[in-house]
């Protein structure tokens, strides 16, 4: 139960890093310690994971066991990242805002296997061995490397200086985002109304 808890804390932290605090919802505790109101967040970012319905993966090359029918809960997580991103995005392309951009990518590199563990797991109901290995994994294993690889670009240890690096950090997010959704459209998922939204976004 406690490794849950932090994991969850941990994925909200990522998460939140590409959002404004008080969109978050932020409640400050002490000086020196904040905890996240998953709620407030999920309100913040127009989610409605609980109850939602979604379709059963279909059988097919990969694998999968025709009696999991995904649940929003299990992949809400890898959903978070990608629409949070949209916030990353705007604040890279304005060379103003690369230092608030630059600390959000160092608190997501922080935990840099999370959401491919996150991914790994949510296959794993899915495949029965080595889910690790999976493409669809390393959609998001790909998207995460693109997003941290994004700190060093704003440090200006890539060559690039603003809007030359504003134009490189924007692509690397975009192109994130649309390794996030290939990872949806091909895992069954696309019928949940707000995921097919986020797939028809970033194709």
């Amino acid at each position: 139960m406690k490794v849950f808890i932090a994991l969850s804390l941990a994925a909200a932290s990522s998460a939140a890093a590409f959002v404004i605090p008080n969109e978050v919802g932020w409640t400050k505790k002490t000086s020196l310690h904040a905890q996240i109101d998953r709620r407030a967040f999920a309100a913040a970012a127009g989610l409605s994971f609980a109850g939602a319905a979604a379709p059963a993966l279909a059988i097919g090359s990969y694998g999968r066991e025709a009696d999991y029918v995904p649940k929003p809960e299990d992949y809400k997580q890898i959903y978070f990242l990608g629409t949070t991103l949209d916030s990353l995005a705007t604040k890279v392309a304005d060379p103003a805002q690369f230092e608030a951009a630059r600390k959000g990518v160092v608190e997501f590199n922080k935990e840099p296997s999370f959401y491919p563990d996150y991914a790994r797991r949510f296959i794993s109901k899915s495949v029965q061995k080595n889910a690790g290995a999976d493409e669809r994994v390393g959609y998001v294993r790909e998207a995460c490397a693109k997003i941290g690889s994004i700190q060093e670009l704003l440090e200006g240890r890539q060559g690039l200086e603003g809007e030359a690096a504003s134009a490189e950090a924007v692509k690397r997010v975009r192109d994130s985002q649309r390794l996030i959704a290939k990872f949806f459209a091909e895992s069954g998922i696309e019928g949940e109304e707000k995921v097919t939204a986020y797939i028809r976004a970033h194709p």
